[in-house]
């Protein structure tokens, strides 16, 4: 049986794909937390680590002991420009090579979508993300990177502040709103990960998975809006050319307390689809619809 050790195992994604590995499959699964409390303990495989990246050589022997490391853990949300490179850059960078010391041959490496978005400027978790995935790539470790679109689910970050949007009086569409996105359950996502795991899937590929649905944003925070609201929302347009100038100045005096940055705002730039593949491909009709996404998580 396999070990695995596991970063960021009581997050978002994390806490859905502990509940998907089989206990008679591993082991022991070695899950780092920052709060390990909140790591499932149901499966009688788990082994609890308290601490983040930056405690990475208290934990070596486990990293000894362990066949592949699965790589959660990252700085997301809106934090200051040097926290996203601090744990996503070099925390990615010690935790690599930490693990070839200590013998470890695999990673799986969740990065993100928005590694491929055409404009990254002022972006800097994309941009730390894509420093982490070469980092990875030239690892020497076996590898696979796993590049998710934008993942729903209770406890998204991203869904929390689409939903913010599509919830107000007049909902704010920057752009023309037709920029491609592919949202997929965080349960649909585990899934996958789990395949990789299971299938060894570790000749150096970057897998990108998204839900069922292609959609506008503009369309996605219209569905937000009947799901949480109960009715249509009256959307009024922003053009970037007058949006962007503006912000800007506002980040360098006041970053910390802006409700979004001109990063993130990316997302209505940039399409954020999943280039298919055999994986997506062969469970693309099981996969969840958006709407079953938004009742699911408006259920709880």
């Amino acid at each position: 049986m396999k070990t695995l050790f596991i970063t960021g195992a009581s997050g978002f994604i994390g806490r859905h794909l502990l509940a998907r590995l089989a206990p008679e499959k591993y082991a022991t699964l070695f899950c780092l937390s920052r709060d390990p409390g909140n790591v499932l303990l149901q499966n009688p495989s788990v082994r609890t680590l308290a601490g983040s990246l930056a405690d990475i050589d208290r934990y070596q022997p486990e990293l000894t002991a362990s066949d592949c490391i699965v790589h959660l853990a990252a700085a997301t949300g809106k934090l200051q420009p040097a926290d996203y490179f601090r744990i996503n850059v070099v925390g990615t960078n010690n935790l690599l090579e930490r693990a070839k010391q200590c013998g470890v041959k695999r990673i799986l490496f969740v990065s993100s979508i928005v590694v491929r978005y055409t404009n990254k400027d002022r972006y800097y978790y994309a941009q730390s993300k894509e420093k982490a995935e070469q980092l990875v790539r030239e690892s020497g470790l076996d590898y696979a990177i796993v590049r998710p679109t934008i993942v729903v689910g209770e406890g998204s970050g991203v869904l929390a502040g689409l939903e913010k949007l599509a919830t107000l009086p007049v909902m704010p569409v920057f752009g023309d709103g037709r920029t491609r996105v592919q949202p997929i359950a965080v349960e649909d996502l585990a899934d996958f990960l789990v395949m990789i795991l299971e299938r060894e899937l570790f000749s150096g590929g970057t897998f990108e998975f998204g839900g069922k649905e292609v959609l506008s944003i503009e369309e996605l925070l219209r569905r937000i809006c009947v799901h949480r609201a109960g009715h249509e929302p009256r959307a009024m347009h922003f053009p970037f050319a007058l949006v962007a100038p503006p912000l800007k100045l506002l980040e360098a005096a006041i970053y910390s307390t802006l409700p979004v940055t001109l990063g993130q705002l990316a997302i209505f730039r940039c399409d954020g689809t999943a280039e298919t593949n055999t994986l997506f491909e062969a469970r693309r009709a099981q996969l969840k619809s958006v709407d079953e996404m938004l009742r699911r998580t408006a259920a709880r």
